[in-house]
């Protein structure tokens, strides 16, 4: 049986077919909200891939050297909207935490005295259901994306009438190991969702610890009315070596050479 190669990379490589092939549902829901967007390339990539859904997008960033970079990114964009914001469970001002690398940055603060100096901001925070609904666009929205840094959760529990009215699909980083003080554990975040009607379906870009421990990922979840019927045919996602094997032709011969000599010996 052929694998499908859409499980053999990354996000990007599983979620940019799934979205063509669900592009019915998303007819009516044209808008990417981008939450702590960084630099842009998740946006940047789901908005110019080939058959996108997308028309619009809303990227929320409260870092100013991230907005700065943004700005500039997307000047020619007019479908992408940058907020130099963060989005939480509650508006208003808040305390904002960065040590080093501005990626790490988030409303929470870290757990552990970071190695780089400590910086504090205060930024502005809205809810997306708040933000969404002035400009009626609460019921137009195709997929959240969220990357906080442990917030994740509060995020989304400020979009809940949103996923109620709809039903967007969710790219959520999920983070394992102990990095902020407050984040909400990945299972915490699972069932929030299952209350709301929401399944996983897919993890990617796992990264571990150098002793083998889960550190963080990106879970897609999807309303689970999407989830009715499955396939029958399940099949392993393909580890690194047997991607190597997979997708070269040599490797793959000399593996079936392998196995020909060792089954001549029994």
């Amino acid at each position: 049986m052929m694998r499908d190669p859409a499980i053999d990379g990354n996000l990007a490589d599983w979620l940019h077919p799934q979205l063509l092939r669900h592009r019915d549902y998303f007819a009516n829901r044209r808008l990417l909200v981008d939450v702590g967007a960084y630099q842009g390339e998740f946006s940047r990539q789901t908005l110019i891939a080939a058959g996108s859904p997308f028309q619009e997008a809303v990227l929320f960033e409260p870092q100013p050297a991230n907005v700065a970079r943004l700005r500039e990114r997307f000047a020619a964009n007019p479908a992408v909207r940058i907020e130099s914001s963060a989005c939480d469970v509650a508006g208003g001002s808040h305390e904002f935490y960065c040590a080093g690398e501005t990626y790490t940055g988030s409303l929470l603060n870290y757990r552990s005295v970071p190695s780089a100096p400590l910086k504090r901001i205060t930024v502005t925070c809205v809810t997306l259901d708040a933000y969404l609904r002035d400009r009626r666009w609460t019921g137009n929205v195709g997929l959240i994306k969220t990357d906080t840094q442990g917030n994740d959760l509060r995020a989304l529990q400020g979009a809940e009438e949103t996923l109620a009215q709809s039903r967007p699909w969710l790219v959520v980083e999920l983070i394992y190991a102990p990095l902020y003080q407050g984040q909400a554990h990945p299972h915490e975040l699972a069932a929030w969702l299952a209350a709301q009607g929401y399944v996983m379906a897919a993890q990617f870009d796992e990264y571990y610890s150098r002793d083998g421990w889960l550190g963080w990922s990106d879970g897609v979840f999807v309303p689970q009315e999407l989830t009715t019927s499955r396939l029958s045919d399940y099949v392993p996602r393909p580890n690194a070596a047997e991607e190597l094997v997979r997708r070269n032709p040599w490797n793959r011969l000399k593996r079936n050479l392998r196995r020909m000599m060792m089954h001549g010996r029994d």
